[in-house]
């Protein structure tokens, strides 16, 4: 076993510690908040959703990989580094930053200056559905809990019990295409070995576990005071796009998605407003991190 392929695995397993930790918020926050289940339980349903995730569907980004950039050993590892850096510096700074687009901005970097052609189909698939994928889940998130608010309820104990379960499988559901999508472009980048599925499983099991209350926790904080039917729209729609894109093979944002979703849940809501300044913080980010990964992929 070389030196870089260790330092490689490594660097996958410390960069999925510190998604799954920034990112424990976003899936388990609204039912752990709630006290629909301990902090204990939200935890565990998190590193199920995470580590089921990448084991099954891990793969499924391995042409976007391949396509992203060459495997060679030190360049995936400096990938990963600059990716790093920046993730780091970002969360010291409570700024929801995407990994998955610093990812593919720093790898793209890297293929520019080899000369790597990455195919133009890939690229115009890619950039498609990072620009339209935020529409679609704010008009969808806006109508789907506009439909819901209009629906008359007859027993609202009942609907209150329904409404905690499927929160609860939304949640599982959010950690999973995270870790199916953002984790699965890691581990297609690193190899699909059982070293790398080692280090990223105690990744997963460490972050979750012990870094951070997660700076996507901004989304749902300052940008809206999600109800349960809001938190509830706000995971399945972000959730579900997250899913479709990963089916696809396409690098998608869980951080866009899930920030776009509570907007659009926020827009149903006539008689509240929307404190709109953390949002504009995360749209710009999500310009500024690829292009940042790329210029500096680019300088290595």
């Amino acid at each position: 076993m070389s030196l870089i392929f260790l330092a490689t695995v490594l660097m996958a397993g410390l960069l999925t510690a510190f998604v799954a930790g920034n990112n424990r918020s976003a899936a388990v926050g609204t039912i752990v908040g709630s006290r629909t289940v301990s902090g204990r339980t939200g935890e565990l349903i998190g590193i199920l959703g995470f580590s089921l995730g990448l084991v099954s569907e891990g793969t499924f980004l391995s042409t976007a990989s391949d396509s992203l950039m060459p495997h060679t050993g030190y360049l995936v590892f400096f990938a990963f580094l600059v990716s790093f850096i920046i993730f780091f510096v970002a969360t010291m700074m409570r700024t929801p930053l995407s990994l998955t687009m610093t990812l593919v901005g720093t790898a793209a970097g890297i293929s520019l200056r080899l000369s790597y052609a990455i195919p133009v189909t890939f690229l115009e698939e890619l950039i498609f559905v990072w620009v339209a994928a935020p529409v679609l889940v704010i008009f969808s998130s806006y109508a789907l809990s506009a439909g819901l608010r209009n629906m008359k309820i007859k027993d609202t104990w009942r609907a209150a019990a329904i409404s905690k379960v499927l929160l609860i499988t939304v949640s599982f559901f959010t950690a999973f295409t995270l870790g199916a999508n953002t984790l699965g472009l890691i581990l297609s980048l690193a190899g699909a070995t059982l070293p790398v599925y080692a280090l990223m499983l105690a990744g997963i099991f460490i972050g979750t576990i012990f870094i951070g209350k997660g700076t996507i926790k901004r989304v749902g904080e300052d940008l809206y005071s999600m109800r349960y039917s809001s938190a509830l729209v706000s995971l399945l729609i972000s959730s579900v796009s997250v899913e479709i894109a990963t089916i696809f093979g396409i690098p998608l944002s869980n951080t866009q998605s899930l920030t776009s979703s509570v907007v659009g849940t926020g827009l149903s809501y006539r008689y509240k407003s929307i404190y709109m300044k953390p949002f504009l913080t995360v749209v710009v980010m999500w310009i500024v991190s690829p292009l940042l990964g790329f210029v500096l992929g680019y300088s290595i």
